[in-house]
């Protein structure tokens, strides 16, 4: 029960954000100079906009693979013991379900922090992508930890 509260208060901070923010006309910003700025922009494609500029059928396609990873996961976490691993994959579904759900009903994602080094753009994310990032993270120093215990 926990988790699904956890899961729930993380999907609930990431699409209040996304909807204040598009509802906020808050105007371009630095938020940490030379490295982070405050930037709204739509996202139609997945990580690094991939796919942003292809048709409806490849935004359909889409759109069925990540749910059906999103399902996969979702498994994923209902089988595995392990708490980190839990964890790691409740950030994971939090942030993906809530990019999948703003991607469904809008057909885009809504990012608004713009990570950069100076004046070279890295790219722009969201609460729901470093939610995920963070996942991937804590899951991948599992695999590390069980391939160092074997």
């Amino acid at each position: 029960m926990k988790f699904f509260l956890l899961f729930l208060t993380f999907l609930g901070i990431d699409l209040s954000l996304k909807w204040y923010l598009n509802n906020a006309n808050i105007e371009s910003i630095t938020l940490i100079p030379y490295f982070l700025d405050y930037f709204l922009t739509k996202n139609t494609g997945i990580a690094l906009s991939l796919f942003s500029s292809s048709g409806n059928i490849t935004q359909i396609v889409l759109l069925v693979f990540i749910f059906l990873a999103l399902i996969f996961l979702t498994y994923t976490f209902l089988k595995t013991r392990d708490q980190v691993q839990k964890v790691g994959l409740l950030l994971v579904l939090s942030g993906g379900f809530g990019n999948f759900i703003e991607r469904l009903l809008y057909g885009a994602v809504t990012d608004y922090l713009h990570l950069r080094i100076g004046t070279t753009s890295l790219f722009v994310f969201n609460f729901a992508d470093f939610l995920i990032t963070l996942g991937a993270v804590l899951i991948i120093f599992i695999w590390i930890r069980e391939e160092k215990n074997v």
